[in-house]
């Protein structure tokens, strides 16, 4: 069962893109609607028409296509009050804007050739529920991660995080987050970029190459996409600081047909 209301949330590592908006938020209960809102417009978020952005009250369900096209068409995002899958959607619409905007625009696109979903639609789903981004200088670690060499990336070469920065996107993987265990896997996209940003919300700079990276097309399918344990992040779970934490073979599981983990040194 998740948890009720918790204002501090947002002071672990996995939520720091929502750190600086939750502090505008800060009170006892629920922010509003109207809260959410206040915040959109003074950020200036609009969708990828130009509309302005809103939090607008959802009292019905609705398919996936009414769901994308209406946000395109209208700007409305819909939204339940008191609810921590649609709150930690509007925190990263906060914090990510063109992004979800861009992933918005994908779906609309993809799904409006034909009834049928596409790998690309696919993909675009699994980012925006479950995604992680990942930026480094170099493909070293997203390559080590890529090939699920487990105790390469998070053991014999754990100095590769340093000069790494990991941002959790996906509202439902941040929803796990809530009441967290090992088990929990996101699906990473890693951006090169040339300077890493200050830990916290994510610069403006960073929401626009991520933006780019789905315009741009640089994921087409799910597989382009590789599955990452979250909580073997370095700092993001205090049991990772032992080595036995990724000798779990359930939770760090290397390719189908490969007996073990090649361990690289450092």
């Amino acid at each position: 069962m998740l948890p009720g209301w918790r204002a501090g949330f947002a002071t672990t590592a996995p939520f720091h893109h929502a750190t600086a908006n939750v502090a505008r938020l800060a009170g006892d209960d629920w922010p509003t609607l109207a809260r959410l809102n206040a915040l959109a417009e003074a950020r200036g978020l609009l969708n990828r028409n130009g509309l302005p952005l809103r939090f607008a009250a959802q009292h019905a369900r609705c398919g996936q296509w009414d769901y994308e096209a209406g946000i395109l068409a209208s700007g409305a995002v819909p939204s339940r009050e008191r609810n921590w899958h649609d709150l930690l959607n509007a925190l990263t619409w906060l914090a990510f804007p063109r992004a979800k905007a861009a992933l918005n625009a994908v779906q609309c696109e993809t799904l409006e050739k034909g009834s049928a979903r596409g790998p690309l639609s696919d993909a675009a789903t699994l980012f925006d529920e479950s995604g992680l981004l990942l930026l480094a200088r170099d493909d070293e670690l997203a390559k080590l991660l890529a090939a699920r060499h487990w105790q390469a990336a998070f053991v014999a070469r754990r100095r590769l995080w340093d000069d790494a920065r990991a941002y959790a996107f996906g509202h439902a993987v941040l929803e796990k987050l809530l009441t967290p265990w090992p088990g929990i896997t996101a699906k990473c996209l890693f951006l090169r970029v040339d300077s890493l940003p200050d830990p916290g919300a994510p610069p403006t700079w960073l929401d626009a190459a991520l933006a780019e990276a789905w315009r741009g097309r640089q994921v087409r399918r799910p597989a382009d996409l590789f599955p990452l344990p979250v909580l073997g992040i370095p700092g993001w779970w205090a049991d990772n600081a032992e080595a036995a934490f990724y000798q779990d073979s359930q939770v760090f599981r290397p390719y189908p047909g490969v007996a073990k983990d090649v361990t690289q040194s450092a």
